[in-house]
């Protein structure tokens, strides 16, 4: 009878440098950035000008941006990409709602502060 060989049933691993480097940056990059997008929603806006309206009023942007992380940072798997997307999106949907509940609190609190006469009110 014949026999098959050792050798011919053995798997070679081949790693590759770029491989290992893209696989890498994709783990170290998702986070950073979700981590990043609300510290940049809530504290980005007031001191640059932007203000929480603007940032409602530009969703497709947002979206926009969301889509291009996620196809930066994702496998060409399309799932992949519409499921990191979504998550991003949800973060930053999740920001701006945390900056426009941050600031009616701001705005509460220095209008019941100019009522009770602690700072002065603003000259029109």
């Amino acid at each position: 009878m014949g026999s098959t060989s050792t050798n011919s049933l053995m798997i070679k691993l081949q790693p590759k440098i770029y491989d290992y480097i893209l696989f890498t940056f994709r783990i170290l990059f998702i986070p950073s950035v979700c981590s990043q997008i609300p510290v940049i929603v809530i504290c980005l806006p007031e001191p640059r000008g932007l203000s929480v309206e603007m940032l409602t009023s530009n969703r497709r942007f947002l979206m926009v941006f969301s889509l291009i992380t996620a196809a930066l940072s994702t496998p060409p798997d399309i799932w992949c990409q519409i499921v990191a997307s979504l998550l991003i999106y949800s973060i930053i949907e999740l920001a701006i709602f945390v900056a426009l509940i941050i600031k009616v609190r701001e705005e509460g609190w220095t209008r019941r502060m100019r009522e009770s006469g602690s700072i002065e009110k603003k000259a029109e």
